[in-house]
């Protein structure tokens, strides 16, 4: 009898002792709970002004959608460190007109014209130095 008690006193003290299973998972759900942040993304595709910022708060993309929601008029991206990475032009989600796209250092890396989202005309490609590397025909 004195065995049987002392091999069941540790059992009732381990499991009086232990916190209960529903416990620990309202627990775990309360600071899930507590960690939903609100998704505050804009749509892309939503009529009007659209801006995007980057996780440090910086510009990333700023456009105008028309009433269809497809880009208009000028975009222009940025990096995050708020220098112009790129701007080009829109009619109704197409590219039309003159593009440019920027290296991190506000130098140009290349600049050309679109029609109808295909590239036309002359394009001229940059290095960083601002050094012309290569100019391409497009027809």
């Amino acid at each position: 009898m004195i065995k049987l008690t002392f091999l069941l006193l540790p059992a009732f003290l381990f499991f009086s002792c232990s916190e209960s299973t529903n416990d620990i998972a309202e627990d775990q759900t309360k600071s899930i709970e507590e960690e939903i942040v609100e998704d505050t993304t804009p749509d892309p595709n939503a009529p009007g002004d659209f801006e995007e910022y980057y996780p440090n708060g910086a510009l990333k993309i700023r456009g105008k959608n028309n009433a269809e929601g497809n880009r208009e008029g000028l975009w222009i991206s940025y990096y995050d460190n708020g220098i112009k990475w790129s701007e080009s032009y829109y009619d109704n989600g197409i590219k039309n007109g003159h593009s440019l796209t920027f290296f991190p250092n506000g130098g140009i890396r290349y600049v050309g014209e679109y029609e109808n989202d295909v590239k036309i005309g002359t394009w001229k490609f940059y290095d960083e130095a601002g050094e012309l590397l290569n100019e391409e025909v497009f027809e």
